[in-house]
């Protein structure tokens, strides 16, 4: 079984690593691609927007199958419709063809996503860090992948081998996939949790609006920097060199990112004091690139911006979604990453029409989006309970049972001590120490007061004992 989650682990990040060769594979090669299917490079850029129409038609699609009909079968649809993009894409002369293949990446991606999301929440404890080591080997695979192109060129080699590369590391991930049984490697772990996050209404429905609206705010505050960072800073006429260079930082600060907060969340209980911080910082960061016309200033503020925006906040934010809702974690992906398809969409719509005016400051779109961001990390601030710490051993157990003993010890202190006031009152009134209608509505509040009722009878056992000693108590005062 130990085997089964470890290998499923591996195939999911492996995925997304293909994944990260996926979404830049078709700009890498866009010029080539544009002379191979005789159309001009205009016509070639539009196929790109089929990525985006494959997602938005799919995602809730592969959230129900994911939820009705299995993580693993999901898996396997994302992973061999990638598989016939990149095997037949470069073969491919037709602009039709290769726009249908645009949607069907956008396919594979949702249901990668799909499946993914939810069943690392399933499969380990630490479903948020995981879910951000995600980001890192989609980082790592945009890395390798522009310098696969950079060698196919000078080398005078056929393109077509930059797309094979992925397909040959996602069929024997395939191989490594179909043969695990992601049942067995999910009840490895602790039995999954049904009910979800105990909020109250006002605060669960706040937290799920507005975790929904960051699945777009996330997306749309990457998509706005990196789209434009080095057409603004050449305007305020830095380098061309430093221009875009402030991009190659932002990445750099992206992995970083990763890192950091993958290590944090593994060893912390700081989940949403940590997303409220990195919303903070890449706000301040996004401001500062905004406003400053200082190189050194902006370059550092890049840095700070991939660091917080792109290192795994999106991914904390669906992850806390998934908790609140277990029981539905395909649809609630789908439904998320749909948010982030519209910003894919709508964001270049709206800075092409800012762009028309040179009077305005085509990044301050930008700090509204981070501002938005940041109001939505201090509702989960707000809504969520302060996390409590994973036992990672049985001396860490006891040591939470002597902790929790000390304050019952406090508590029955105080209670006894309620005591001899009541049994002050009861000798006034001669009244019997033992009052039945009393114990049983402490009793009945007992059962109220239990948020889990497979504890009702332990607790109301527990107490009764209390008032038994209570009573025992009464009887020895004089």
């Amino acid at each position: 079984m130990q085997t089964s989650r470890l290998r499923l682990k591996a195939g999911l990040f492996t995925n997304y690593l293909v994944h990260g060769f996926g979404m830049i594979i078709l700009t890498q090669n866009l010029v080539t691609l544009a002379h191979h299917w005789q159309s001009t490079l205009t016509v070639a850029s539009f196929i790109l927007s089929g990525i985006g129409i494959g997602r938005l038609i799919a995602y809730l699609i592969m959230g129900f199958i994911s939820d009705r009909f299995g993580r693993k079968t999901t898996l396997l649809i994302g992973m061999v419709t990638y598989l016939i993009f990149f095997v037949v894409t470069p073969l491919n002369q037709s602009v039709a063809l290769a726009y249908g293949l645009a949607i069907l990446a956008g396919v594979a991606n949702s249901a990668l996503d799909s499946a993914t999301y939810p069943l690392l929440a399933e499969i380990n404890q630490n479903g948020t860090s995981n879910s951000v080591l995600l980001k890192a080997f989609i980082s790592v695979g945009e890395f390798i992948l522009p310098l696969i192109v950079l060698f196919l060129n000078e080398q005078k080699l056929w393109f077509g081998l930059s797309f094979l590369v992925p397909a040959a590391i996602l069929l024997v991930n395939l191989a490594n996939v179909l043969t695990i049984n992601v049942k067995d490697a999910k009840e490895t772990t602790a039995v999954e949790e049904t009910a979800g996050l105990k909020l109250g209404f006002a605060k669960k429905s706040a937290l799920t609006a507005g975790l929904f609206v960051y699945g777009y705010t996330s997306m749309a505050v990457m998509i706005w920097f990196t789209q434009w960072i080095t057409i603004f800073a050449k305007k305020i006429d830095f380098t061309a060199a430093m221009a875009h260079f402030l991009l190659s930082l932002y990445s750099l600060g992206s992995i970083s990112g990763v890192i950091v907060v993958v290590i944090l969340l593994k060893r912390l209980t700081i989940k949403k004091e940590l997303f409220l911080t990195l919303n903070a910082v890449s706000l301040l960061a996004i401001t500062t690139i905004t406003l400053s016309t200082n190189e050194t200033v902006s370059a550092i503020a890049a840095f700070l911006f991939g660091f917080s925006a792109a290192g795994g906040l999106m991914q904390i934010a669906l992850n806390t979604l998934l908790s609140i809702y277990p029981k539905h974690k395909g649809m609630l992906t789908g439904l998320f990453f749909i948010f982030g398809s519209l910003a894919s969409f709508s964001v270049p719509i709206i800075t092409g029409l800012i762009v028309k005016n040179p009077n305005i400051n085509l990044m301050a779109g930008d700090i509204l989006v981070a501002l938005v961001g940041l109001a939505v990390a201090v509702i989960m601030f707000w809504a969520l309970p302060k996390e409590k710490r994973a036992n990672t051993s049985l001396a860490d157990a006891r040591e939470d049972i002597n902790r929790i003993d000390a304050q019952l010890i406090d508590l029955l202190e105080q209670r006894f001590a309620a005591v001899d006031d009541v049994h002050k009152f009861k000798q006034n009134g001669q009244i019997a120490i033992k009052d039945l209608d009393r114990e049983r509505q402490v009793l009945d509040n007992v059962a109220k007061k239990t948020k889990n009722k497979d504890l009702v009878a332990y607790n109301q056992d527990i107490i009764q004992t209390i008032m038994d000693n209570s009573r025992k108590y009464q009887a020895s005062l004089k």
